[in-house]
């Protein structure tokens, strides 16, 4: 009787070799993970702008290309040559002070006569503009603050105009520029706002507008300011303003006032021990990658000098006694038809019979 064992697979790769492979597919794996970690956004300002302020002009433009930013002018609207236009009278407006508080949201009836997409701000839309620049005017900032929201996103606020009309939204962002408008008694300036555009993270280079009722003590007016802040206003309207390129819109907030946002700046000790950090780990990276090189490297010399190498090289060599039977060997045209000895003679005969 006769037992037969299990025989392991024939090992192709030695122990050095296998070690080799993986040295390879883990440097091949942390390329890959560093590739990953580069490519995403959020890493970049992490990696290239430790303690520097956002640049506005740097926002990365998001997918608002489909949204329409066009002013509606219904005086442009061509008529018929039988047909006028006559003014319509405002319909009076309902007393504010009759109208149930709420401070986060102006009731929608008041509000009825504000047009979006037209240019600054209507005849029609005072009595409108006066109930909300009294709101804010009597609640505190902390009451403001209390019933905000946060802001639901440019892109929403722009294209539900009318589902937001009236909300009081919180907006984090940069003021790019702040200067006076004319509003009440052209007399005096007592009823003046301040304009404010600033950019959102989410606004690309399309700017909110709020008009404020007090302006911060520690701002100036300027056209660029370049300044984190937050503020808290009522959505009024989309308001169409002019540009260089031509007529914009943006959305139109009415608050308080703002509060200014203090960039923390990285302490120079961290900004050194961050460098450090990294400077260390692309260094022990590169000292990996070397030593796996010379490892490699020196096993390849030891392996050609070694008895391996001479029995492989000696095994794929062709002997000189098979390279000179090759020689006997006769060769003929494969395109020529190639007739044996036999059946050239069995043709003969029968070309004879």
């Amino acid at each position: 009787m006769k037992f037969e064992t299990e025989k392991s697979p024939a090992p192709y790769l030695n122990r050095k070799d296998q070690y080799r492979l993986m040295g390879l597919c883990g440097m091949l794996l942390l390329i890959v993970i560093s590739i990953d970690f580069t490519s995403r956004a959020e890493n970049w300002a992490w990696f290239f702008s430790v303690g520097q302020d956002a640049d506005v002009t740097d926002l990365k433009e998001l997918d608002l290309e489909e949204l329409d930013f066009r002013i509606d002018d219904p005086d442009q609207t061509p008529l018929a040559q039988d047909e006028f236009r006559v003014p319509q009278e405002a319909a009076p407006e309902p007393e504010a002070d009759n109208i149930q508080l709420d401070v986060s949201q102006i009731p929608k009836e008041l509000l009825e006569e504000v047009q979006d997409r037209r240019v600054g701000l209507l005849r029609t839309e005072e009595p409108a503009m006066d109930v909300v620049l009294k709101r804010v005017q009597v609640l505190s900032e902390e009451e403001l603050e209390a019933a905000a929201v946060e802001n639901p996103g440019f892109r929403v606020v722009f294209t539900d105009s009318d589902i937001h009309r009236g909300q009081l939204i919180r907006v984090d962002g940069t003021l790019w520029r702040l200067q006076r408008y004319p509003y009440g008694d052209p007399a005096t300036e007592d009823d003046d706002l301040w304009q404010a555009w600033l950019f959102t993270a989410d606004s690309a280079n399309n700017p909110w507008v709020v008009f404020l009722t007090e302006k911060p003590e520690s701002l100036s007016p300027a056209e660029q300011i370049d300044q984190p802040v937050a503020v808290v206003g009522y959505f009024f309207k989309n308001y169409g303003y002019a540009t260089e390129l031509g007529l914009h819109i943006a959305p139109m907030l009415i608050a308080k006032t703002m509060k200014l946002v203090e960039v923390q700046q990285a302490s120079e000790d961290q900004e050194d021990n961050l460098g450090r950090y990294i400077f260390g780990f692309l260094i022990a990276i590169g000292l990996l990658f070397g030593i796996m090189i010379w490892r490699f490297t020196v096993s390849d010399r030891r392996f050609q000098s070694g008895r391996l190498a001479k029995i492989a090289e000696s095994s794929h060599d062709a002997t000189p006694e098979s390279i000179a039977a090759l020689d006997s060997i006769e060769t003929h045209d494969p395109h020529q038809l190639n007739i044996s000895g036999n059946d050239q003679n069995d043709r003969n005969e029968e070309t004879t019979r």
